[in-house]
């Protein structure tokens, strides 16, 4: 556990705040700034799958469906050079959008269960 100076811009008063970090792994399914777990994650045959939102999703749908996967920029500077090795493996292209197409699914219903009720006018 660290002590930190912190210092509120709007009303001026100064604290210590104790924080504690923990370091995650590379294959752990959890948000990386609060640990917490990520709600989109399925395991493969071949790795663990997660995300972090639908357009997350998408993002790796697209990019198992590209028949030509070309670099360009800067070295490991996006996020598909940085994916694990088995999802930029062709032979893992057909895994990786079945599990993101699933994936897609939950999602999508876990938006229609958590979407409010609408309102009808009467006519």
């Amino acid at each position: 556990m660290t002590t930190l100076a912190a210092h509120c811009a709007q009303c001026g008063r100064s604290s210590e705040v104790s924080v504690s970090g923990s370091p995650l792994r590379d294959a752990e399914s959890n948000d990386p700034y609060f640990g917490l777990p990520l709600l989109l994650v399925t395991r493969t045959r071949a790795g663990l799958l997660w995300a972090y939102n639908q357009a997350h999703l998408q993002a790796l749908h697209d990019y198992a469906a590209a028949p030509l996967r070309e670099r360009a920029g800067v070295a490991n500077g996006s996020m598909f050079s940085r994916l694990p090795q088995w999802m930029k493996l062709a032979r893992n292209r057909a895994l990786l959008q079945k599990a993101t197409a699933r994936l897609i699914a939950q999602a999508n219903a876990v938006g229609r269960q958590a979407s409010p009720p609408t309102a009808t006018r009467p006519a």
